[in-house]
């Protein structure tokens, strides 16, 4: 799979500060550490829409698939990683 990180990064900006926050430092810092198969994970979960995200992140709502469920853990995990070193 050719992975087009410039296409990901794009995709990965939501102009919503809460999910800015989140999904930025992920695709820089995390993601191109993965295998492919998680990454193909990431852009089926960029399919959702900013609301559905909002909520799967703050708990409010489970994702709607098993497999974005866990993408959605993944992405909150490393995040908890970074709590008070939001630029990195």
């Amino acid at each position: 799979m050719e992975i087009s990180w410039g296409k990901i990064k794009w995709t990965s900006r939501r102009g919503m500060r809460e999910l800015d926050l989140m999904l930025l430092p992920f695709v820089e810092h995390d993601l191109p550490k993965m295998e492919e198969s998680v990454i193909a994970d990431y852009m089926d979960l960029m399919e959702a829409t900013d609301l559905q995200l909002v909520r799967w992140f703050d708990g409010s709502e489970q994702a709607d698939t098993q497999k974005r469920r866990k993408m959605v853990d993944l992405i909150r995990s490393c995040h908890a990683t970074r709590r008070g070193r939001e630029g990195v």
